[in-house]
């Protein structure tokens, strides 16, 4: 059975659901600081694995140089960078994650006063493959 993850906007109005959540990591660059306010703790979930339960209709896209950024029209909660085959789902909507962090990119971009307080590997770009 595949395992299946909630999350939820902050206020409420989008929910979706992922299975099979392939990995939980950071990405340290400067556009996600920018649109979170620090790093991006994300879970890596294929597309075709993340579906809307509810809301889908207040969930706008701002196109980014490196990803589409998905974000909730109403409230402004980051919920997911598009990458293709992949998204990058905001992890701090999903209350019931149990993944360990797995990886850190872009670690050399990471603001000055960020501590990594975990022993997953440090990518200073992108990880390999």
């Amino acid at each position: 059975m595949a395992e299946a993850l909630t999350g939820t906007c902050l206020c409420g109005g989008v929910e979706y659901e992922v299975e099979d959540p392939q990995a939980l990591g950071y990405c340290h660059c400067t556009r996600c600081q920018k649109w979170t306010g620090s790093s991006l703790a994300g879970v890596v979930v294929g597309k075709d694995n993340f579906r809307f339960t509810k809301g889908e209709d207040l969930v706008k896209r701002y196109e980014s140089e490196l990803a589409p950024r998905n974000f909730c029209s109403n409230c402004g909660s980051s919920l997911y960078d598009d990458l293709g085959e992949v998204y990058f789902v905001a992890a701090g909507l999903m209350r019931d994650l149990t993944l360990e962090p797995s990886f850190h990119q872009q670690v050399a971009y990471k603001a000055s006063w960020h501590q990594i307080g975990d022993d997953a590997p440090q990518f200073a770009e992108m990880p390999p493959g």
